[in-house]
């Protein structure tokens, strides 16, 4: 019989970094720890040298991979992360521009040259946004310091162009503000979807103002509050069930204007049933259904700052992902996840595909819901789109109000 080596008591300040190394696996990068893996990972530290780096990354690197394609993430992650006391930390570069304005915005730098304020030789504007939240380029250029204070005033040469790219994950910020000029029409469109999702009958027998089946216990208790004359019969029936609605919303800059129908279309249909609950997500997830419940009706629809969740890049996957596990234990047969978006995605095909999977195995239907698919001649030709079809129900247009109106007629048209 073989004789494992006995495990050693790890210091209390180990442990604590050691669970939260597994945290951060698990939120940044999606790995499928939990605290099975974490107390794993814990026992595997507790039987090698934690002082050797080499010996503890390939501890824990053997309970924490599920994947070969993990190894690559997880060197780089336990590098960063367990970096030894003394070695150099990586530089924290300041801003290349600390006090300019959004980009595109004209204003005039200690750096320019004369003739450029006089509005001679500008520089040329930034380029516009790619589409798909892909990165924009800012081209800023800078006068060279001259070697003496009297050379200066003669320098009128050369210039270092120096370009940048700005972070295509980075969101707007600020609050989100949406007018209800037309509720009206959102709350019948809501209605419409609520009456389309077809669920049948309850299997339990459940109390019922008239059902099939008499209730012979609560008569005869009702009867003994009338000197035992049953007066009043109680019944029995297997009541409709009601759907149970999971919307998740893009709230990337490519998303534009769109974003904002849809997510008034979100509050209307919460309006109209409890059973709803709904998210946002950019290069981040958050939570809307508080927000959504508590806004008044007829007034603007006003939303504090999403931070990663609205106006920057696009994460399906990984958000999706994150979705299936938050809602695990209440996305069920009757739950219908609805996906708004444009399926325009900086993340891997695999990530999406996996959350997909995930969603399909425990959500009664998935729908996609595009406003590219509104265009005439569309093809669902992005990465995001094609990994995500073999799992939906239905890819349809969300291009307007009017495709709004028409949606639960086409998911009645596809049961």
């Amino acid at each position: 019989m073989t004789a494992h080596p006995p495990e050693t008591l790890l210091p209390a300040e180990l442990s604590a970094k050691i669970t939260t190394f597994v945290i951060r696996l698990r939120v940044k990068h999606g790995f499928l720890v939990g605290p099975g893996e974490a107390g794993d990972a814990l026992r595997a530290a507790g039987v090698v040298d934690v002082l050797s780096k080499r010996q503890l990354r390939d501890a824990l690197r053997a309970v924490l991979i599920s994947r070969p394609e993990q190894a690559r993430i997880f060197d780089h992650e336990f590098n960063t992360f367990f970096r030894a006391e003394g070695s150099p930390a990586p530089p924290e570069l300041p801003p290349l521009l600390p006090e300019t304005e959004a980009p595109g915005a004209e204003q005039e730098t200690e750096t320019t040259p004369k003739k450029q304020q006089d509005g001679e030789g500008q520089a040329p504007a930034p380029a516009p946004p790619q589409p798909g939240g892909a990165p924009e380029l800012t081209t800023v250029k800078a006068q060279p310091q001259s070697e003496s204070k009297d050379d200066s005033d003669d320098s009128g040469g050369d210039f270092q162009t120096v370009q940048t790219r700005l972070s295509p994950n980075a969101g707007a910020g600020g609050e989100v503000r949406a007018e209800e000029g037309d509720l009206r029409e959102l709350l019948r469109a809501a209605t419409a979807l609520i009456r389309a999702v077809e669920l049948g009958r309850s299997r339990r027998l459940r109390p019922m103002a008239r059902g099939p089946k008499l209730d012979a216990r609560r008569t005869l208790r009702a009867a003994a509050r009338t000197a035992g004359d049953p007066a009043l019969l109680r019944w029995l029936g297997r009541p409709r069930r009601s759907p149970r609605f999971l919307l998740v919303l893009d709230g990337s800059r490519s998303m534009g204007r769109d974003a904002t129908l849809l997510l008034r279309f979100a509050h209307a249909l919460s309006l109209r049933t409890r059973r709803v609950e709904v998210y946002a997500f950019s290069t981040g997830l958050t939570r809307l259904t508080p927000y959504l419940r508590h806004a008044l009706p007829g007034q603007p629809l006003t939303l504090p700052d999403l931070g990663e969740a609205w106006g920057g890049g696009t994460r399906i996957g990984e958000n999706l992902l994150q979705l299936a596990r938050q809602e695990r234990e209440r996305v069920n047969r009757d739950t219908l996840v609805l996906i708004l978006s444009d399926g325009l995605d900086t993340g891997e095909p695999e990530v999406l595909e996996r959350a997909m999977r995930d969603l399909k195995a425990r959500a009664g239907r998935v729908i996609w819901l595009s406003p590219l698919a509104a265009l005439p001649e569309y093809q669902p030709v992005q990465r995001a789109i094609m990994a995500a079809l073999p799992y939906l129900d239905a890819l349809l247009p969300a291009g307007g109000m009017e495709d709004l109106q028409r949606l639960g007629r086409r998911i009645q048209q596809r049961n």
